[in-house]
């Protein structure tokens, strides 16, 4: 018997910034993320953070928080590798 996988992108959250709200991530869940968010039609800026080692994916103010935060949700409860 094998213990569950400890989900490793439960830390993506969605935050306010000045311009909208955003999501950091790092540098593979933010591609893999990113990818997502084209293919359900959601426009976003990736911008590296490199002294931070991760990348935040900007959303500009009129974006839909309710289907973002959606597609963040079905990301981050995606099971296997």
């Amino acid at each position: 018997m094998s213990l569950p996988r400890r989900n490793d992108r439960a830390y993506l959250e969605i935050t306010k910034s000045a311009n909208g709200v955003s999501i950091a991530a790092k540098h593979k869940h933010a591609t893999d993320l990113s990818a997502l968010l084209i293919r359900h039609g959601i426009a976003h800026v990736r911008q590296e953070d490199i002294a931070a080692e991760s990348v935040h994916l900007r959303f500009v103010t009129d974006s839909d928080r309710a289907k973002i935060a959606e597609v963040l949700e079905s990301y981050k409860n995606i099971t296997g590798s």
